[in-house]
């Protein structure tokens, strides 16, 4: 898309702040009013949009995707979306163990277990264990507990946790990013012990770690959406 904008500014605007493309306010490609709760997301925005060239590239305005993504999709699906986050919790990745090397099930007990502790307690959702890649039936009560929490969320927040949830393959590293429990960095790369494992055997695929990269990528966009939809002024 070409650029047919000079200036990209934040102004107020009614239940926040907005952005305005020389002058006139932004809207969302489904046509909602482009509205964010604080001023310091609404900043994050302009500057990706008075960042951009001759033309518009939206893989370079992750904020901008993530608001558009919560008042296009999310304010409309939030049930199906809610849903599809809570089951995570049926398959988390944490709960996997290798059932045929000790030495990564050694490493991802040392690693995993103390996360999964966390949630006991934070998130009130006890998981149980499996060896090798077949789930096994959770708790009804821990299934309940996740979605509880999924369903806390505001919109912004639970665009952040579904795209932490989506890279890692697991509700609860994503939660330990969005209640301050790990960093980005620490869960991508708790996310990714079988891999890292897998390449000290074998060597890495270059393709693989172009995704690697990618997946990190998104988590930190996530990780830093959270942090702008928190600081309010």
């Amino acid at each position: 898309m070409k650029r047919r904008f000079k200036t990209a500014e934040v102004t107020e605007a009614s239940g926040g702040f907005s952005v305005a493309l020389d002058g006139k306010p932004m809207r969302t490609p489904a046509g909602h009013a482009f509205v964010v709760p604080t001023r310091t997301l609404a900043e994050a925005v302009a500057a990706e949009w008075q960042a951009q060239g001759d033309k518009v590239d939206p893989r370079t305005m992750p904020m901008t995707q993530f608001v558009a993504t919560s008042l296009d999709r999310v304010s409309i699906e939030r049930e199906r979306i809610v849903r599809d986050l809570a089951a995570f919790a049926e398959t988390d990745l944490l709960c996997h163990r290798a059932q045929d090397t000790e030495r990564l099930a050694r490493r991802q007990a040392e690693e995993w277990q103390p996360l999964l502790d966390w949630a006991a307690d934070a998130l009130a959702a006890r998981f149980l264990l499996a060896s090798g890649v077949m789930p096994v039936e959770q708790p009804g009560e821990t299934l309940a507990a996740v979605r509880t929490r999924v369903e806390r969320l505001d919109d912004l927040t639970l665009v952040a946790l579904q795209t932490l949830a989506g890279a890692s393959g697991s509700i609860v590293l994503a939660f330990a990013v969005v209640e301050g429990r790990l960093s980005a960095d620490e869960a991508h790369r708790l996310s990714r012990l079988d891999e890292d494992y897998q390449i000290e055997r074998w060597g890495e695929d270059y393709e693989a770690a172009d995704r690697r990269v990618a997946v990190h990528a998104d988590m930190r966009e996530a990780e830093r959406l959270l942090s702008l939809v928190r600081v309010r002024h």
